[in-house]
This record gives structure tokens, sequence and C-alpha cells, in this order.
């Protein structure tokens, strides 16, 4: 059996899985025996400010997005590029603001944190003149157990750059899975993202309480939000983080736009 997942180039390729060897396909299993899938319940809607991205959008009619992080931004565990959290989200920004042109342009590397982010972020974030950056960050940090480290003072000085090339900061936080639960310094790492963005007037959107959700409260089983390793999401899982991720980022776009157009 085979695996497929985006590669860091954008494209899908198949590799062997040492993990699933043995396994049943989904689709050899009768109707009875799939597990339905899980509504999609978005939210929480948080405050995101992206005034600088909402008013290219209103003046210019257009939006350059990056999406910057590691696997979870490449996809890994989607099915085709249009499923990953970048590609829906895309097409969902499209949809709500017809007339203009929306473009999220997929910066994920595998198993990358803030250090290697850094390390390419002139190339990958300053050069492609973005108007708003999704940069997703902390669980191979936290995976690594590197502990917090100076974790913060990278931050920070990512989002002082960012901001210097005229672009907003959306942070995106941890993973809600049994690779990042237990690890010691979980709590603190999303502590530091928040308190981070917080003095550095940047946006955080909560994945891992949306993800803690569906897991505690809506009681959607991690085999149905997580692929076979139990790290990286499903199609499900990175439609519905997209669609949550869109319902707060929607207002903090459209204001502009809506004023634009009275």
């Amino acid at each position: 059996m085979s695996f497929r997942f985006l590669s860091a180039a954008g494209a899908f390729v198949r590799v062997a899985s040492l993990a699933v060897i043995g396994a049943v396909s989904l689709a050899a299993l009768p109707a009875a025996a799939q597990q339905a899938t899980p509504a999609c319940v978005t939210g929480p809607v948080v405050g995101l400010k992206t005034p600088r991205a909402a008013q290219a959008l209103a003046t210019k009619r257009a939006l350059t997005i990056v999406a910057i992080g590691s696997s979870s931004t490449v996809g890994v565990g989607a099915s085709s590029g249009a499923r990953t959290y970048p590609g829906v989200l895309q097409a969902l920004l499209r949809n709500r603001f017809p007339g203009t042109e929306i473009t999220i342009i997929n910066r994920g590397v595998n198993a990358e944190d803030v250090p290697e982010n850094l390390a390419r972020f002139e190339r990958d974030v300053r050069d492609l003149k973005p108007d708003l950056v999704l940069w997703q960050v902390g669980t191979n940090y936290v995976i690594r157990s590197f502990g917090v480290g100076n974790f913060g003072d990278l931050l920070r000085k990512g989002i002082g750059d960012i901001h210097a090339w005229g672009a907003d900061v959306v942070l995106i936080d941890l993973q809600y899975s049994p690779w990042v639960n237990g690890k010691p310094n979980t709590a603190a790492i999303n502590s530091l993202i928040a308190s981070t963005a917080r003095a550095s007037n940047a946006s955080v959107f909560p994945r891992y309480a949306l993800m803690r959700n569906w897991a505690e409260v809506q009681k959607i089983p991690t085999s149905q939000t997580l692929i076979f390793d139990g790290l990286h999401l499903n199609d499900w899982a990175y439609d519905c983080f997209a669609r949550s991720l869109a319902a707060s980022l929607i207002p903090a776009l459209g204001a502009r736009t809506r004023a634009a157009s009275q």
C-alpha cells in the first residue's frame, strides 16, 4: 500500500507506507462499516487584524496571501492540492469576494518550524509581496522537545520582518493531536504564540482550540480527523479548519470592501 502526500515543491508523490502495511482500504469496506463524515461546525470566530490586506482588497480588488509553515501547510494527508487548507481557503475567499483576484501561495515545507521558516523568509515571503501572511508555527518545535528557548524572540523577529515588508500577519498555533498533547511545553508554546502576537500587533487563529473542540466537545474521534500517523489532518479536517479560518478572516477582510462599495 502507498500513501500520497504533497511535496514541498507542490507536487503530489506516492511513497510506501510502512505504517499501513496490511491495512484494508476504506473503499473495500461495506458502507455500514464506514464511519459517517462528521459535520463541520465552524468556529470560534475570532477578531483578526488585517487592515493592510483589507485595504488592498478594497482598493486594488486583489489580494495576495502567503501561507508559510510546515507539513500541515504543505497539506500532508490531503488527497489533492485543492483539499489542503490553503487550497480550500482560496476557494472560499474567491467565492465570498467575487470580482476580485485572490491568490494564496503555499510555501509550506515539511518538518520545518520557526528557525527554518525564517531562513527562507526573504525568498518565500518578502519577494512574493503579499498583503497577508498566514504563518503556521510551533508544532514541530514542541514535537522536537526544544523547550521554549528563543522561540519567542524568533517569532517576534519574523512578525517584525513581515510588517516591515508591508503585510499583515495571522499566526496559526499548534495542532491538537496525540503527538503534541502530551509534550511538556505544549501549553507554554501556545501561550507564547498568543502573547507574542499581542505584543507585536499580530493576530492568532486558535487551531489548537478548534481541534480540541472537535475531540472533546463534539466527540469526533481522531480516526475521523487525522490520517494513520496520528498527526497530519485528513481531507475533512483540512476543510473544516479552512472554513473556520475563513469565518474569522472574511469579516476582517470585508469591512473596508463594504465601505468602498457604498
